[in-house]
């Protein structure tokens, strides 16, 4: 995958570069060393970045030892309206369910490579908020911080400062600026209680029947016909074939062809169209990037044939080697033997 495919809005970094200024530190090096292209973002809000960018950037803003709480910080200013359509499309829901919900449904508008997944039971609700596609530890840990912090201020936007309290439970290290999160309203904070990398709240269910102060159906219906339109212009658009590619490159699990036409909001027959019409097939496209991940793992891993078969995904690793097989003329263990060999 390329990663220097712009994708990421560009709004949520111009916001980082602002705080930087605040805090007295010289942006123009960050910004060339990154290569964020600081005058068109500060012309056109749809602006992007790609990954290689954000990566670096935020590596270099981290370098500042009084930056330890950028993340937080950069949450803390992100308002409904930081959101763009998706925070409207919230604001005028009837209840916290439907804005919820929508959030969900277009959360991929606000940032591509976090998903959000909603789960309830008869007492609560679970919002999980997971990687999508693979970004350095420093820059996963970074968007994790300022997604939290950010939806914590938007519930309360949505639902007042009297919500019922709830518990938010991540995947990173308890941080330096812990007092931070203590001073925060109604809500308590769990470090390193995830398994999986990522974040989740845990609300009383009741929650998603609050009603909304700005509900208005109308505008409701019109701000999120825009959001469709949006999502669909992907597949109108020649970045839809690398888009794809890249959610199977960078995923952290190879998603299904079901899993990508969710992530991006279309039907599976139209992912299918589109690929046919540019001459590809998903399937095959899929394929190729096990393969190349089984690959990399048999070179560059001492894992056994049968973790790898695992990890792509394969119910037994039997099957994995009769698909190698095919596609390489030759088995995992005797490509990795070969492999080694010529590498000597």
């Amino acid at each position: 995958m390329d990663r220097n495919i712009p994708i990421f809005p560009a709004r949520y970094y111009l916001k980082v570069v602002e705080l930087l200024q605040q805090r007295g530190i010289t942006v123009a090096e960050i910004l060339v060393e990154s290569g964020l292209p600081i005058e068109k973002i500060l012309q056109d809000e749809d602006a992007k970045l790609s990954i290689s960018q954000i990566e670096r950037f935020v590596e270099l803003c981290l370098k500042y030892p009084q930056n330890a709480d950028l993340a937080f910080e950069l949450g803390s200013t992100l308002k409904l309206s930081s959101h763009s359509l998706v925070g409207y499309v919230a604001m005028t829901s009837e209840t916290a369910g439907q804005a919820i919900e929508l959030i969900a449904q277009y959360f991929k508008l606000i940032i591509p490579n976090f998903q959000l997944k909603i789960r309830a039971t008869e007492m609560q609700v679970f919002l999980s908020f997971e990687p999508s596609m693979s970004m350095s530890t420093l820059n996963v840990n970074f968007h994790i911080e300022a997604i939290a912090i950010a939806f914590y201020h938007n519930l309360i936007e949505l639902l007042g400062r009297n919500h019922p309290p709830y518990h938010v439970y991540l995947s990173i290290a308890q941080p330096r600026h812990l007092q931070k999160y203590q001073q925060l309203h109604r809500v308590t904070f769990h470090f390193q209680h995830l398994i999986q990398t990522g974040i989740q709240f845990v609300l009383p269910i009741t929650t998603l029947d609050i009603r909304l102060p700005m509900a208005d159906i109308y505008s409701l219906k019109i701000v999120e016909q825009r959001c469709q339109e949006l999502m669909t212009q992907l597949s109108n658009s020649d970045e839809m074939e690398a888009w794809i590619r890249m959610m199977l490159q960078e995923a952290y699990q190879i998603p299904s062809l079901a899993e990508c036409a969710k992530l991006l909001n279309l039907s599976t027959k139209t992912v299918q169209r589109y690929l046919k019409k540019h001459g590809q097939d998903f399937h095959i496209m899929r394929m190729q990037i096990i393969i190349e991940r089984g690959k990399t793992a048999l070179i560059e891993t001492d894992k056994s044939i049968t973790e790898i078969a695992d990890e792509l995904g394969y119910s037994t690793s039997a099957n994995f080697i009769r698909a190698f097989k095919t596609a390489m003329q030759m088995t995992p263990a005797q490509y990795r033997h070969h492999s080694r060999i010529t590498l000597d």
